[in-house]
C-alpha cells in the first residue's frame, strides 16, 4: 500500500536553508487525498532573495511579508506529514533545506524518513537528463508549472506511480529494494540518505592513488579522515574519490590528518561541550594542539572534487562553526583556515625557483563517432565520453545560454578554460564547460561576477552595523593583485567594498578570473603548491 507524502521545497537565494515555499503532497493507497501549499519568510540570517531565484519560482519578497517564519510553519509542516515517508526528486536537495534551515535558526533537525525519486530513477531507467521533468515527461505525469513547489510535489507521485508500475512494487519499502536504494533517515544528530545500497561486507579498500591526478586540486595530497554517514554516496565510494584525485583517505584522525569531513553532524551543535563523535572529537584535539584540519562539510567535500577552492561555503554557519574548530594561524596557515584572517597576516604563496609551465587552458579538440547526447538530435558529439552524456556544439551552447553564459571562443574539452561573456552583466571571463553542468542543476548562474556581487551584498545585509563598508582603494587592489601573481583589470562595483568582486588575469596561465580580493591572496590555481 502506497502511502506517504510527497515534498518540494523553491528558496529565497542560493543558500540552501532559505526556504520560502514548501509543496506537500499526502498519499493514501496510491491516491493524493490532501495537499497543502505555504509561502514562508526564510531564516531571518537568511532572509533575502536573489533575482536568479526569483526570476525561476516568480516568489518575490511582497509576497512572503506576511507569512510566517520558517521556525514557526515547521510543526504545522511536520503534523501534516505524520509518520508518513517523505518522497523527494533530489532529496539531497529538500532535505537538506530542511537541515540547514534549522541549522541557522539553531533548532533540532526534525525526525523523518525520506526517499529519493531522483536516485531510484537514476538506477531504474535510461535517460539523457533526470531532471524533475524529463522523468515526469517519461512516466506520463503532468508538470505544467515546474519550480511551482505544489505542482512539483504532485510530479513526483507521478513518478513514484510509474515506477511502482514498472517495478510491481507494493509499497515504498518494496519499491525501494527492487531497486537498491535504501530509505534515509534523519533525526537531531543522525542524517542517514536515501542512497544506493551496496551489499558489501563493511570492509573498506584504499584504490591506488590516480597517477593523473591534477596536483593543482585542492585536495591533491591531502589526508581525509570521514565522520558520520555521507548523503550523496557511500564510504567506500568516497574513498574512491578521494584516490581519484590524488588525495588520502583513512579511517582514523592522526598526525598525518589535515581534512575532516562530516557527514551527519548538525552544524548548529558542533561548540564547545557537545557530545561529537570519536573521530570529530578527536580532530578537534589535534587542532587544540596546533595541527592544522580543516572541517568540511559534506558539500563542501563534493565541491572540491572537482578541484574548486572553498569559496564562500555556508557562510552563514561560519560563527557556529568556529566554535566548535579554531583558525590555523602563523605562516603555515592555509585553505579554508585563512578566510577568517585579516589579509595582512596571509602568508604570501612560496613559488619554487623554477615553476614548471601551467597547462595550456586549451588542447586540440579529440575527433569521436559518438552522437549528441540530446533526445532526437543526431549532430555528432563534440567530445568523446565513455560513461557520461556528451552533446553537439549547438547543444553545448544551448547549455551555456541556460547558465547565462556567451561563448566567446570554440569549445574544446569540458574541462578545458573557454572564454565567455555574462548575458546579465557582461562581464567576460574564463569557465570551464563542466562547471556550468556543475550549476546548470542549481538553477544557479554560472558567472561569479553576478554571484560575488549578490554575496556580497547578502553578506553586509547580515552583518549589519558591524559590516566593513570602507571602500577599496584602486592602487590598493591593484598592489594586491600584482603581488599575488594577477594583471588587474578593475573593480566590478561602484564604489568597490570590501568582499566584492575584482577582475584579474594571471600572469602565468593567461586566465581571466572574477575574484574576491581574499581570494585573490591564494593566487591561481595553475601556481605551484
Amino acid at each position: 500500500m502506497f502511502d506517504y507524502t510527497a515534498i518540494d521545497f523553491e528558496t529565497a537565494n542560493s543558500f540552501r536553508g532559505s526556504p520560502c515555499s514548501v509543496g506537500l503532497v499526502r498519499v493514501r493507497d496510491g491516491h493524493i487525498v490532501d495537499q497543502r501549499h505555504w509561502l514562508m519568510r526564510p531564516p531571518a540570517k537568511a532572509d533575502w532573495f536573489d533575482s536568479w531565484n526569483v526570476t525561476i519560482h516568480g516568489i518575490t519578497p511582497d509576497m512572503v511579508q506576511d507569512a510566517p517564519r520558517w521556525q514557526d510553519l515547521l510543526p504545522g509542516m511536520m503534523d501534516f506529514i505524520g509518520n508518513d515517508v517523505v518522497v523527494a526528486h533530489n532529496a539531497g536537495f529538500d532535505i537538506g533545506v530542511i537541515r540547514y534551515a534549522c541549522a541557522v535558526d539553531n533548532i533540532a533537525w526534525p525526525e523523518l524518513r525520506f526517499l529519493d525519486t531522483l536516485v531510484l530513477s537514476r538506477r531504474a531507467i535510461p535517460l539523457p537528463s533526470y531532471r524533475l521533468p524529463y522523468v515526469a515527461q517519461h512516466f506520463g505525469a503532468p508538470l505544467h508549472n515546474h519550480h511551482d513547489a505544489l505542482a512539483d510535489a504532485k510530479a513526483v507521485v507521478g513518478v513514484i506511480d510509474g515506477l511502482a508500475a514498472s517495478r510491481d512494487a507494493e509499497n515504498l519499502e518494496a519499491l525501494a529494494d527492487s531497486i537498491g536504494v535504501q530509505i534515509g533517515h534523519m533525526s537531531a544528530g543522525i542524517y542517514i540518505g536515501s542512497v544506493v545500497t551496496t551489499g558489501s561486507s563493511g570492509k573498506l579498500c584504499k584504490a591506488e592513488l590516480n597517477p593523473d591526478a591534477d596536483p593543482d586540486g585542492y585536495l591533491y595530497g591531502r589526508v581525509i579522515v570521514f565522520t558520520g554517514k555521507l548523503m550523496s554516496m557511500t564510504r567506500q565510494v568516497a574513498w574512491d574519490e578521494c584516490s581519484k584525485v590524488g588525495a588520502i583517505a583513512e579511517l582514523t584522525s592522526t598526525k598525518r590528518t589535515n581534512v575532516l569531513v562530516v557527514g551527519d553532524i548538525n552544524p548548529a551543535v558542533l561548540r564547545p561541550g557537545s557530545i561529537l563523535t570519536g573521530k570529530a572529537r578527536k580532530a578537534f584535539q589535534l587542532q587544540d594542539k596546533g595541527q592544522e584540519i580543516e572541517v568540511m562539510t559534506e558539500d563542501d567535500f563534493l565541491n572540491c572534487l572537482t578541484g574548486n577552492r572553498l569559496k564562500g561555503a555556508e557562510i552563514l554557519l561560519a560563527d557556529t562553526l568556529a566554535a566548535a574548530t579554531k583558525p590555523a594561524t602563523g605562516a603555515a596557515a592555509a585553505g579554508s583556515n585563512q578566510r577568517t584572517m585579516p589579509l595582512s597576516l596571509r602568508p604570501a604563496p612560496e613559488l619554487p625557483a623554477s615553476p614548471k609551465p601551467p597547462r595550456p587552458l586549451r588542447r586540440t579538440p579529440a575527433p569521436t563517432d559518438q552522437l549528441c547526447s540530446t533526445t532526437g538530435c543526431n549532430q555528432p558529439a563534440a567530445f568523446k565520453t565513455r560513461t557520461k552524456p556528451t552533446w553537439c556544439t549547438e547543444h553545448i551552447a544551448e547549455i551555456q545560454r541556460a547558465g547565462g553564459l556567451l561563448a566567446l571562443e570554440s569549445f574544446t574539452h569540458p574541462n578545458d578554460y573557454q572564454m565567455t561573456e555574462c548575458q546579465n552583466c557582461a562581464v567576460q571571463a574564463h569557465y570551464r564547460f563542466n562547471y556550468t553542468l556543475e550549476k546548470n542543476p542549481l538553477d544557479e548562474q554560472t558567472c561569479r561576477a553576478c554571484y560575488w556581487r549578490t554575496w556580497a551584498v547578502q553578506v553586509r545585509a547580515t552583518q549589519g552595523p558591524y559590516a566593513r563598508r570602507e571602500p577599496v582603494p584602486y592602487d590598493e587592489a591593484q598592489r594586491l593583485a600584482e603581488k599575488h601573481g594577477y594583471d588587474y583589470l578593475g573593480p566590478l562595483t561602484a564604489p568597490s567594498l570590501p568582499d566584492d568582486p575584482h577582475h584579474v588575469r594571471c600572469q602565468r596561465c593567461t586566465k581571466v578570473n572574477v575574484e574576491r580580493l581574499a581570494d585573490v591572496t591564494f593566487g591561481c590555481t595553475c601556481a605551484p603548491r
